[in-house]
């Protein structure tokens, strides 16, 4: 597929930019959004940009859809080609610098289905894509989830978002919490998604995260033997209703579902 080869060199190409930025960035120009953690600098302008040029020369008719500038409106047409990115995801980490966890995102969606994605880790230099049906790859080399099948072993991402999420995020997770093997917080959906589908981590908790959070991850999670769901246990769709985002390995999602603190 040519969308695949498209992702790959564009999240390449961009790369070098975003490391040059972060590099320099106490001289960013850091402004916030619907609430005091929620940060936008010139790099997520600027990289949305240089993708939506480089999108609209290739795939003239594609619809774009983003994180920025208003760009967040989803097709009246589900069935439409569309492009879904964010292009920093984890920008507080990227503006903070002392966990450089951050990642851009490129997914392509026809049918209302993510056919092919690819989520570059600008200071790694990993590059994760997936194509449905083909597997998942980092760097070139193919992807499994973990063989870890309970809860009580599991190493869980509970990802506590911003203020206005919290209480509902520690609602749902207590019980993971308190039951899990290990927790942590990365802040940043890709790295959370993208660590199952290599098997660094088994499980991911998100009380909701909009298109651009997650498509692209969300395909190769499933491409690498992994399982992402809504709260409720029904698929997680890119254009579907949005009821949580509960990710794993799929060896333990049962488990997983029944310990939310659901109401």
């Amino acid at each position: 597929m040519s969308e695949i080869r498209f992702i790959e060199g564009l999240l390449t190409e961009l790369t070098p930019y975003v490391r040059e930025r972060y590099a320099a960035r106490k001289t960013l120009s850091v402004a916030t959004k619907s609430n005091p953690t929620d940060l936008l600098t010139e790099v997520d302008v600027e990289v949305q940009q240089r993708a939506q040029r480089r999108l609209q020369s290739a795939y003239p008719d594609d619809l774009f859809i983003a994180e920025e500038e208003g760009l967040g409106l989803l097709p009246d047409d589900p069935d439409r080609r569309c492009w879904i990115m964010d292009p920093i995801d984890g920008t507080q980490n990227f503006v903070r610098g002392l966990f450089p966890a951050f990642g851009i995102s490129l997914a392509f969606v026809r049918g209302g289905v993510v056919r092919a994605a690819g989520v570059m880790l600008p200071i790694t230099g990993d590059l994760f894509l997936a194509e449905r049906g083909q597997g998942a790859f980092r760097n070139g080399a193919r992807l499994h989830v973990s063989d870890v099948d309970r809860l009580g072993h599991a190493w869980i991402e509970v990802d506590y978002g911003t203020q206005t999420k919290r209480e509902e995020t520690l609602r749902l997770s207590a019980n993971i919490v308190v039951q899990a093997g290990a927790i942590r917080c990365v802040c940043a959906a890709v790295v959370g998604m993208c660590s199952i589908a290599a098997g660094d981590l088994d499980g991911y908790v998100h009380v909701g995260l909009n298109p651009w959070d997650y498509a692209a991850a969300l395909l190769i999670v499933e491409e690498s033997g992994g399982v992402a769901t809504c709260a409720d246990g029904s698929p997680l769709r890119v254009f579907g209703p949005q009821n949580g985002v509960i990710v794993s390995n799929g060896r333990f999602h049962e488990e997983l579902l029944a310990a939310l603190g659901r109401e």
